[in-house]
């Protein structure tokens, strides 16, 4: 129970909250009214309390097993790098998810009939499977439909929300001259460089490794996350670390490259992966893959 708590009390709550409203609570109460309707309409003798029970149980087996939606979500490979690999880690969610929720309604509306003195029993299951796992299935599809859909809008609207702000600052003056004390090309192999310089549209930024929090994937593109602001550049994270300095910044993740000094706080999950907490107040995951560089 300690590790399910602790595993809901992240920044995105709020978010996955939502998520249950949407797909559990809701559907199960209108699903509830329109049972009972039914039943009414066609003289069916069954309690007023059976359709409510029956569907609330399933929204509670629901929140018991989000859980798991959200960790295949945030772990889930890129479609555009391991499209098979993609494709079977959600169907063997699909899989899990459909089994263990089938399993918490069982426990669930055995333990609620109890109480009331009824009985529910595997016959009871066996006459509902089939409209369960229809439900079951469809609604992880449209959860993960529209979360990983909602998250690529947004990191769509940032990226194109940079670009444009980068060529409303192209013709900004003083912007591409780089400083005097701005990196060299040729600097010797094995100097830390002074200056990392940005193309960020047409202009060229230049920042100093200590300015840099983070820099993760955003498609073609990175993120390099300042204090102040964030920068937009076509490159890739692999041929950006190259140009930073080794002992100050690691990758944690297969898209994110953090500065060991923006760290404020670690926390580790069951799974053996961690969040980190920087200084800017962003949390970021970190893969178990990496924690030997980390570490």
């Amino acid at each position: 129970m300690d590790r399910f708590l602790a595993f809901w009390s992240t920044p995105n709550l709020k978010a996955w909250a939502l998520v249950w409203l949407g797909f559990a609570f809701l559907p199960t109460t209108i699903n509830a009214f329109t049972l009972l309707t039914e039943y009414e309409r066609t003289n069916q003798d069954i309690p007023g309390w059976e359709p409510f029970l029956r569907e609330y149980s399933s929204g509670i087996a629901l929140l018991l097993v989000l859980p798991l939606v959200r960790w295949s979500i945030n772990h889930a490979p890129a479609w555009t790098e391991a499209p098979v690999r993609w494709v079977a880690q959600f169907l063997a969610t699909a899989l899990a998810f459909g089994t263990l929720h089938l399993a918490a309604v069982t426990v669930v509306r055995m333990a609620a009939y109890g109480a009331l003195g009824q009985g529910y029993g595997l016959d009871d299951l066996r006459d509902d499977l089939p409209y369960e796992i229809r439900r079951v299935l469809l609604t992880y599809l449209l959860i993960v439909l529209v979360v990983v859909g909602v998250r690529h809008l947004i990191r769509l609207s940032r990226s194109l929300a940079l670009l444009e702000a980068a060529a409303n600052a192209a013709g900004s003056p003083g912007t591409g001259a780089p400083p005097a004390h701005a990196a060299e090309p040729g600097r010797p192999p094995g100097t830390e460089p002074a200056r990392v310089e940005l193309k960020v549209g047409s202009r060229r930024v230049y920042l100093a490794p200590a300015e840099i929090l983070l820099v993760r994937s955003a498609g073609n593109y990175i993120e390099v996350v300042t204090a102040e602001a964030v920068h937009l550049v076509r490159r890739t994270l692999a041929d950006f670390q190259a140009d930073l300095p080794v002992a100050e910044f690691v990758r944690v993740h297969r898209s994110h490259l953090v500065n060991r000094g923006a760290i404020l706080r670690i926390d580790s999950r069951p799974s053996g992966d961690m969040d980190l907490t920087l200084r800017n107040g962003a949390v970021i995951p970190a893969s178990r893959r990496y924690k030997s560089e980390l570490f």
